[in-house]
């Protein structure tokens, strides 16, 4: 009878040990569920919950899209925001960064208005006028009609995160290696697994109603509640954590609002694993309507005390680039003879991403876009034409260096290749020994040649002499007496080197003077010498700035001015190599000219002047240095001046 109950206790003292043994290794499998997926493998009723949050829309939608291209950021290349959205892009700023990240595009035209993709987003300035959105099944137009208006710049915030739960995009959310896709976001949407509002004395915070939300809640709560639907007459919803509430609250994540620019919570938080700096991190990640959350957990446990925020950047999950990835890049729509302007320097092909250099072109430079594009490496670049005095060219330009807002009423600036190729050739062949501008006045635009390079003045400084005085004498309130009138003639008139001696050292105070009159008209480089006036350096784009403003009326009083152009256009025929001699028939010309032998013993050669026929005026400023003799500096002022003629005038 003793060996019954024995068997009979030990049997049950067995059974009690296999249920505990079954139990732990349930709780194990569930714990280690929750770490690895966030979503539960049993059927849910999604029909007892009325969902108020937009997730009953990927109810039973199991739709795949594969990516179909590698997009990455073009390499080598610093994209900037587009001047369209910068306003909109400084309001997503916070301290450390910005929520949309970096460019990964340029901004591009589409047939629903200018574009432009960033890690974390898109913003569209909507056209004028567009296709109808609701009878085109373009995916773009599908993202326009769902897009968060900016209250304050009418731009729109692309909801990219929606388009890629619906597209069922399987890449790894917040980069390579996560455990976590948008095909398990989606499935974590589903609105069975909203749950039941927390009783009234949980650490929750309870709101029912979002506009009732306040974040000092937050601050004293673990969660926030809130209301995402009903179920069997009870509401129902998703807990916010403290730290993704107060994240959300910052003026640079949510501009207008964390229900305006996020919308309400679509999931949980949701864990996950990442790897970040080649070790694996545990990840928390909440999707609202619009976008989503995400915060490294290990992170915030190795630094309690600091402010809680998510890995690498305020929207760390790169809905932009994955977008491009899962969809491509949407279709650029120029519009026949779209104009564009050049940003700064930059070089057209004649062939996009690659190919013969045709020409370089600087800031403001105008460009007619025929309507082509290709996109080469992830950028975009553009068929463009320029128009030459005597043709139209055709190349490529990339569209890193394009606006497309007019500057208004500003000059353009090009190099000689995008005047005359043949023209800047023969400059090429003179190396540093020569400096080139011309300003087509005309047409408001410059071209230059090793412009910004110092050469000896010689007898062009002349005309910052003449300058000084005249501005002296103004505000002194007289004119010139006789004897200053005859230094004025016979200095420029007829080259004298002691009139303008006398003027330098014994009137305008020599180079204190200069100086002080080119910094009041906001002109650079000249540097006058102290001791020797003809060695002064000028640039040849300070001298055309000179005479710019000199023929502009932008300096001096009317009268000085007239007198200025006068004694210039009345130099002595011996006087007048390049600009003079090479001027075309009945053409007006005020020109100074300038010859010396540096101290290297080789002469500097220069020829400046203002050139007006018909209806047509350009400004031209030749220097040259280490010449062999003189004749060999006169022949290239020469070349350079005739060559401008005739391409100006003719």
């Amino acid at each position: 009878m003793e060996r019954k109950r024995d068997r009979f206790g030990y049997a049950v003292i067995k059974y009690i040990a296999l249920l505990f043994l079954l139990g732990t290794i349930a709780l194990v499998c569930l714990f280690s569920a929750n770490l690895a997926s966030p979503l539960p493998s049993h059927t849910l009723d999604q029909a007892s919950t009325s969902a108020t949050n937009g997730a009953q829309q990927w109810n039973g939608n199991a739709k795949v899209t594969l990516p179909i291209m590698k997009f990455a950021p073009p390499t080598g290349a610093t994209l900037g925001v587009s001047p369209l959205f910068a306003s909109t892009y400084q309001r997503y700023k916070t301290a450390t960064a910005n929520s949309l990240g970096v460019p990964v595009t340029v901004a591009f035209p589409t047939a629903y208005g200018w574009l432009q993709f960033f890690t974390a987003g898109a913003l569209l300035l909507p056209a004028a006028s567009h296709p109808s959105i609701q009878q085109t099944k373009d995916a773009l137009a599908q993202l326009v009609s769902h897009g968060v208006r900016d209250p304050l710049t009418g731009v729109l915030r692309l909801p990219l995160l929606p388009d890629l739960l619906t597209s069922g995009s399987p890449l790894p959310l917040a980069g390579n290696g996560s455990s976590l896709t948008y095909i398990d976001l989606r499935k974590a949407a589903d609105p069975a697994r909203m749950q039941f509002a927390p009783p009234v004395n949980s650490p929750a915070t309870v709101q029912t109603s979002v506009s009732v939300a306040h974040l000092s809640d937050a601050r004293q709560a673990q969660e926030i509640f809130i209301q995402t639907g009903v179920r069997t007459g009870k509401a129902v919803g998703h807990l916010i954590p403290a730290a993704v509430w107060t994240y959300l609250h910052q003026p640079g994540i949510a501009p207008n609002g964390w229900e305006h620019d996020f919308g309400l919570p679509l999931t949980s938080a949701l864990s996950f694993t990442l790897p970040v700096n080649a070790q694996t991190h545990h990840m928390l990640i909440q999707a609202f309507a619009l976008d989503a959350v995400i915060l490294d957990h290990d992170a915030l446990q190795a630094t309690p005390n600091a402010q809680p925020k998510p890995v690498e950047s305020p929207r760390s999950i790169q809905t932009g680039i994955d977008y491009l990835r899962t969809h491509g890049l949407p279709s650029v729509v120029v519009q026949p003879q779209q104009q564009a302007w050049v940003q700064n320097d930059t070089t057209l092909f004649d062939a996009a991403g690659t190919g013969k250099i045709l020409a370089h072109v600087g800031q403001n430079f105008p460009l007619i876009l025929p309507g082509v594009t290709s996109w080469i490496g992830n950028m975009l670049w553009y068929r463009v034409q320029w128009s030459q005095p005597k043709s139209t060219q055709s190349g490529w330009v990339s569209g890193a260096a394009l606006t497309f807002q007019s500057p208004g009423d500003k000059p353009a600036f090009a190099f000689f290749d995008a005047l005359s190729p043949s023209l800047a050739a023969y400059l090429a062949q003179q190396d540093a020994t020569t400096g080139a501008v011309v300003y087509d006045v005309t047409h408001q635009r410059t071209y230059s040649y090793n412009g910004s390079m110092p050469f000896l003045a010689a007898s062009s400084i002349k005309v910052p002499i003449m300058l000084t005085f005249l501005d002296m004498i103004e505000q002194q309130g007289r004119e010139p007496d006789g004897n200053e009138m005859n230094l004025l003639v016979t200095m420029i008139e007829n080259s004298n080197n002691d009139s303008a001696s006398a003027l330098y050292f014994n009137t305008i105070n020599g180079s204190q003077g200069i100086n002080r009159y080119m910094q009041k008209i906001g002109v650079s480089g000249l540097s006058p010498d102290d001791d020797a006036w003809g060695y002064s350096t000028i640039t040849p784009q300070a001298m055309v700035n000179l005479l710019t403003l000199l023929q502009g009326g932008k300096t001096l009083n009317s009268a000085h001015r007239a007198l200025a152009l006068n004694l210039m256009e009345n130099v002595e025929p011996d006087q007048q190599v390049g600009v003079g001699d090479t001027a075309p028939p009945n053409a007006r010309v005020a020109l100074k000219d300038g010859w010396v032998t540096g101290p290297d013993n080789y002469w500097a050669v220069n020829s400046s002047g203002i050139v007006s026929v018909s209806n047509k005026t350009y400004i031209v400023s030749v220097y040259t240095q280490q010449q062999p003799s003189l004749e060999s500096g006169q022949t290239i002022a020469r070349t350079l001046c005739n060559n401008v003629a005739s391409l100006l005038t003719s």
